[in-house]
């Protein structure tokens, strides 16, 4: 990329940045089972909050007003698209880190080693187990990856609004409208031993997504 298509990324970011502060600031939220964070946090292990791609805008929404944003380490993807998502992330206050699986491999995976020490040293982190490519609703080894390196306890959550626009795309990308009222789902935590069967932890990451994106829906008066 030429360093005026990077320039323009960056404002993009702070563009994204921008609208972003209007919505957390303006929405209302409900939250349907808050025990399970609790939960979750009371373990005592790292948090990776795990959600559908087309849900991402509302959650980190959801960080940047109600959790420590500081606290989580994110990954962007080493595209074009990544130095949007990273000044947004970094705007509120994460630490970005740049995994790009299609440049240097070895660089990717020192990239991914950092996250998980991170998480080892507290952080937590968040995943859209289906992104950043799709298909919808199918889940990468990456989440499983994660979960079983850092410890972390898995927390499913699905997140919907009727206020909102949905973008004509695989993932049905939500973004909200000002002063939307914002439904929020967190499922109970899963924790996966270094053993347990890759195919059977994203069988059981899957159902949980689903479950919680329909509570969410449904608070919401979706059917």
């Amino acid at each position: 990329m030429t360093d005026l298509g990077k320039q323009w990324r960056i404002f993009e970011g702070r563009a994204l940045y921008a609208y972003h502060r209007l919505i957390t600031r303006t929405s209302r939220w409900q939250f349907i089972g808050k025990v399970n964070l609790t939960q979750a946090r009371a373990s005592g292990r790292p948090i990776l909050w795990s959600l559908w791609h087309g849900q991402a805008m509302p959650f980190i929404m959801y960080g940047d007003r109600f959790e420590n944003a500081s606290r989580f380490c994110l990954i962007t993807v080493g595209d074009e698209r990544g130095d949007s998502l990273a000044t947004l992330g970094e705007q509120i206050g994460a630490k970005m880190y740049t995994v790009n699986m299609q440049g240097n491999p070895v660089a990717a995976g020192r990239a991914v080693l950092r996250v998980i020490q991170a998480m080892k040293r507290g952080n937590d982190s968040m995943i859209a187990p289906d992104g950043p490519d799709g298909p919808a609703y199918e889940p990468k080894g990456g989440v499983a990856m994660l979960a079983k390196k850092s410890g972390a306890a898995i927390l499913p959550v699905g997140v919907w609004t009727r206020h909102a626009y949905q973008r004509r795309r695989w993932d049905s990308y939500l973004i909200p409208s000002p002063f939307a009222r914002i439904h929020m789902a967190f499922g109970p935590p899963i924790v996966a031993k270094r053993d347990t069967p890759t195919d059977s932890l994203l069988k059981q990451i899957t159902e949980a997504l689903h479950a919680a994106r329909n509570q969410a829906r449904q608070a919401a008066g979706v059917r």
